[in-house]
């Protein structure tokens, strides 16, 4: 049995289907990156090594290990990160991250963190 669809609902079916496929893709840009944390180390000293499963900014091409760093000096971006693990949702929880490139330690530096509740 055929059923036919009217000319009216056509088009809401095609935003309906846009809207769906354009919400489960990754966005970036050449300076930003919206995922969901998968990685987040924390070698010696201060710092902080976050990666997302979407990938890297543009401008973080050859970055090593995919890894972004947030500098020692930014206490408030690393608590986000840290409450994000404590919290138990990391995973689930959509991030974008605004970068500068690699700096001489050949790492990204993220400039800001946006957590989307």
């Amino acid at each position: 049995m055929t059923r036919n669809i009217s000319r009216k609902r056509i088009p809401v079916l095609i935003a309906g289907v846009v809207s769906a496929l354009v919400a489960s893709t990754a966005i970036a840009a050449a300076y930003y990156q919206t995922g969901h944390l998968n990685n987040v180390l924390f070698p010696a000293g201060d710092l902080v090594l976050i990666s997302l499963d979407s990938g890297l900014p543009d401008n973080c091409a050859g970055t090593p290990n995919g890894m972004m760093m947030i500098p020692a000096s930014e206490k408030t971006m690393k608590a986000s990160i840290l409450s994000l693990l404590a919290r138990g949702d990391s995973a689930q929880t959509t991030v974008t991250t605004y970068t500068s490139g690699r700096d001489g330690s050949g790492f990204c530096q993220v400039n800001q963190v946006v957590v989307s509740l």
